[in-house]
C-alpha cells in the first residue's frame, strides 16, 4: 500500500526555492542570459581603467582651445554619436544618446549579427596651416579586472572580450575595422590642407555602421571605439604619427571621442518612435 506523505514548507522556504528555480532557469538559457535579449544575469560593469579616460591619450584634454597661449589648439572638433536610448533616432541634442552614456558600460548595446548606425560630426576650427588632416578610427578590446585595461597580448584580448566590426555603409561593402584582427584595428581618413575642410564630404563618411560579432565577456562596455582628429605634417608616416600625436609639443591638439560597447547573443529590446524610419538598427 502506497502511503501519501505530506511535507510542510515555511513561507520562508518557499520564497528562497522559487529564488533559486528562477536562477536555474536563467541558466539554462544563453549562458546567463534571460530571454528575449534581457540582460544577463551574470553581468559585470567593472572597474573604471585607464583606457576609460581621456588624459591618458593625451594631457592635454580639456585645455582652452580658443586661449591665446594654448600651443596644442584643436584642429577641428569631432563627436560620434549612437541610438544609446533605443528609440531609433540619432540626435546630437538628445543627452540620451551622447554624454556619459557614451563613455560609460554598457554603452551602446548590439545583438550577435546586429548592425546600428554610428553619427561622425566634425567642426573644422582651423584652416591656416599646411599638412594634413587626419580623422582616425580605433577599436580595442578593454580589460576591466586591469587598472591599466590592458592585454598581456592580443589572443589574450580576444579570449576575453566581444568583437565588433565597423563598416562604412549598410550594405557592409567596406570593412573599417574589425576588433578580432589585428590587421584590422585602426582606418585612417586623409585630407590635404590645400582643400580643407571643403573636401570633408567626399572624405570623411558622416555615418557608418557598427556590427556585434561575438557576445563580450564577464564585463560589459568590453569594446571601445575611439575616434580622433589629428594634425600629420607632410613626409610623415602612419608608424611614427601613432607615437608622436601623444608628445607634448605640436602645432595642434588632438581632438577625440569614444564609445564602448557591449555584444550580446540577443539584441536589446528596442522601443521606436518612429518605426525605425531612420535605419537605424539592422537585423
Amino acid at each position: 500500500m502506497k502511503t501519501n506523505t505530506s511535507v510542510s514548507i515555511s513561507p520562508t522556504a518557499a520564497s528562497v526555492c522559487a529564488i533559486l528555480a528562477v536562477g536555474g532557469l536563467g541558466s539554462v538559457l544563453f549562458a546567463g542570459e534571460s530571454a528575449k535579449g534581457g540582460i544577463p544575469a551574470a553581468e559585470q560593469r567593472g572597474a573604471e581603467t585607464e583606457m576609460d579616460l581621456p588624459t591618458t591619450f593625451h594631457k592635454y584634454y580639456g585645455q582652452n582651445a580658443n586661449h591665446y597661449k594654448d600651443a596644442e589648439k584643436k584642429i577641428a572638433k569631432i563627436d560620434v554619436d549612437g541610438d544609446l536610448n533605443y528609440d531609433g533616432v540619432v540626435s546630437n541634442t538628445d543627452p540620451g544618446d551622447n554624454g556619459a552614456f557614451e563613455g560609460t558600460p554598457p554603452g551602446l548595446v548590439l545583438g550577435v549579427g546586429e548592425m546600428s548606425k554610428l553619427v561622425l560630426r566634425l567642426a573644422p576650427y582651423r584652416a591656416d596651416f599646411e599638412g594634413e588632416v587626419v580623422v582616425t578610427l580605433e577599436v580595442a578590446g578593454i580589460n576591466r579586472a586591469s587598472k591599466t585595461g590592458t592585454f598581456e597580448t592580443f589572443e589574450d584580448e580576444q579570449a576575453s572580450t566581444g568583437r565588433i566590426r565597423v563598416w562604412k555603409d549598410a550594405s557592409k561593402s567596406v570593412l573599417l575595422v574589425d576588433s578580432g584582427k589585428s590587421d584590422r584595428l585602426v582606418h585612417e581618413f586623409i585630407m590635404d590642407a590645400s582643400q580643407y575642410p571643403a573636401n570633408l564630404p567626399g572624405v570623411v563618411p558622416r555615418t557608418f555602421y557598427v556590427e556585434g560579432v561575438r557576445p563580450s565577456g564577464e564585463f560589459t562596455g568590453d569594446v571601445r571605439l575611439l575616434t580622433t582628429v589629428s594634425f600629420r605634417p607632410h613626409g610623415s608616416t602612419a608608424q611614427s604619427y601613432a607615437e608622436s600625436r601623444k608628445t607634448l609639443l605640436k602645432p595642434f591638439r588632438t581632438s577625440f571621442d569614444h564609445m564602448l560597447f557591449t555584444v550580446r547573443s540577443q539584441p536589446a529590446k528596442k522601443d521606436f518612435i518612429n518605426n525605425n524610419a531612420e535605419g537605424v538598427w539592422i537585423r
